[in-house]
């Protein structure tokens, strides 16, 4: 009986063992099978490479692109901290249709463009299908697109530039205040950094450039020439937008002489002076206001997005210009750029005020500044106190390291990703710029 009992119970021991090999290589085989066809469809992700003078980056022109392009995502030099592992998400969406991208046909795009179709028949012109308008041939299909990002798609460390709000363009500007004061108040109640600049240049001040020559030497007289400023103090901001004397002192107002407010550098370093406090900060988001549309506000969304890795918001009811240019403009870089009407953006602020899944504080990596934060659900504006950074670095250091174990812990005691993961990350402080 005890030998009969032993064996049945050897026989359905290893009955089972060999279940659960089974139906571990049936595990094994359900999971080859199917990455077998996501592999296959995501042939796009791996294509085949031609390295050399005109085809695609070798590896290790790749690597070398990452360790000094300050665009690249997680780059060493990059300007802006978004680090979101595009990569992955590409992978994760890249078979989904794109539903920030349009086709527009002949028809639609008529409406739009200001361009009449003289003749609707399509002809081939070097390999492209084109149509006749009155201002010469256009593709047949045009594109049409919206940023594809979202405010509340992670949490982000923001920054408010209010460009060229000055007196001398009060004519042309002085009515975006009601709109820009209410975002100036929000930012500053939340320790949320703020920068502005004029724009500095006078006929005499021997700063000539390409864009003088553009704009040409005459009507300083009847001041149409639009190149330099006239008025006295007509360089200083507006009254009702003024920067505080603690801005000031951080070097957040900027004398400009270039459209493109990143190519401002201090005369000291040689250094883009905007690039080196908004990567100190931690910045990865850049809400901008201001004018002109057309000139500086474009130029520096632009290299922004191009060079920086920065998200770019236009507040799009808090820029303007003196030419009949702006709505054009908004249509032309709806998706290079995020774009939002300054209540909405207030809103977005407000509500989420204190939430750290969505505003981040700035990171602290200016001499003689450091913003106190209570992680927790303050609802009040956070206090600004003047501190000696070395003293206080190490038990901030901690804090923030407390706080972001316990915000993960959390997140994992869920069950589920927090908003915030993945999405941000720490400063090499071997490659922090120097402010």
């Amino acid at each position: 009986g005890i030998r009969s009992h032993f064996g049945s119970s050897l026989s359905f021991a290893l009955d089972r063992m060999t279940q659960q090999a089974l139906d571990r290589m049936t595990h094994r085989a359900y999971l080859v099978a199917s990455l077998v066809p996501i592999a296959l469809s995501q042939s796009w992700f791996k294509q085949v490479q031609h390295p050399g003078p005109f085809g695609d980056f070798s590896p290790a022109e790749r690597e070398g692109l990452i360790a000094v392009d300050p665009g690249i995502e997680g780059g060493a030099r990059a300007v802006g901290y978004a680090n979101t592992d595009f990569g992955s998400m590409v992978r994760k969406h890249g078979d989904e249709p794109a539903d920030n991208i349009f086709l527009y046909p002949p028809s639609e795009w008529e409406k739009q463009s200001g361009q009449k179709i003289v003749n609707a028949t399509p002809i081939e012109v070097s390999g492209a299908k084109v149509v006749r308008t009155d201002h010469g041939l256009m593709p047949v299909p045009l594109i049409w697109g919206k940023s594809a990002w979202k405010l509340e798609d992670r949490p982000r460390r923001m920054a408010l530039m209010v460009i060229e709000m000055i007196e001398d363009y009060r004519p042309y500007l002085g009515y975006l205040v009601p709109k820009i004061q209410p975002l100036l108040r929000e930012f500053r109640a939340q320790g949320l950094p703020v920068f502005f600049s004029n724009w500095a240049r006078r006929p005499g001040d021997g700063l000539y450039s390409a864009l003088d020559r553009t704009n040409g030497f005459k009507g300083l007289t009847a001041k149409t020439n639009f190149e330099y400023t006239y008025e006295d103090l007509g360089l200083y901001p507006m009254k009702e937008l003024m920067p505080t004397d603690d801005e000031v002192r951080k070097g957040h107002f900027i004398k400009s002489i270039h459209l493109n407010k990143f190519a401002d550098l201090d005369p000291k370093t040689g250094r883009s002076i905007l690039a080196d406090k908004l990567h100190a900060y931690g910045v990865d988001t850049l809400v901008i206001t201001g004018g002109w549309t057309d000139a500086c506000i474009v130029s520096t969304a632009m290299d922004a997005v191009d060079t920086k890795n920065l998200d770019v918001l236009l507040v799009s009811d808090a820029v303007g210009t003196a030419t009949s240019a702006q709505q054009a403009v908004l249509k032309t870089f709806e998706l290079e750029f995020q774009e939002q009407k300054a209540d909405m953006v207030l809103d977005y602020l407000q509500v989420h005020r204190g939430n750290l899944s969505y505003i981040l504080p700035p990171m602290q990596h200016l001499q003689g500044f450091l913003a106190k934060f209570d992680a927790g659900s303050w609802r009040g504006a956070p206090k600004v106190i003047e501190v000696q950074v070395l003293p206080a670095a190490a038990g901030l250091a901690v804090a923030l390291l407390v706080v972001m174990l316990s915000w993960q812990l959390k997140s994992m005691i869920a069950g589920r990703d927090s908003h915030s993961d993945h999405f941000t990350r720490e400063p090499d402080e071997h490659a922090l710029l120097q402010v």
